[in-house]
């Protein structure tokens, strides 16, 4: 199954929102931002899972995480036209 992973990612808690390959939400949480709580919602999804995430500061931890786990991050910013997800 493809997904599609986007976070808004903020110093205390970040909104994490995943979408099945017909774009319906598959999950839609809000976390403590940090490692262990992004993983705990991401960590199944599979490797190469494209993620949009849109950060202002503080945002070094996530790429990382990211990476390491073999997600593909694109880095959002709230006006870009356009979009990684589908439709």
């Amino acid at each position: 199954m493809q997904a599609y992973l986007g976070i808004d990612v903020h110093r205390r808690r970040s909104q994490i929102a995943v979408l099945d390959e017909g774009g319906r939400t598959a999950v839609n949480r809000n976390v403590v931002s940090g490692r262990k709580t992004v993983l705990g919602v991401i960590g199944d999804l599979p490797v190469g899972t494209p993620v949009a995430f849109e950060a202002a500061l503080g945002w070094g931890w996530l790429i990382e995480l990211l990476q390491d786990y073999g997600f593909e991050p694109h880095m959002a910013r709230c006006s870009a036209r356009r979009s990684p997800w589908p439709g």
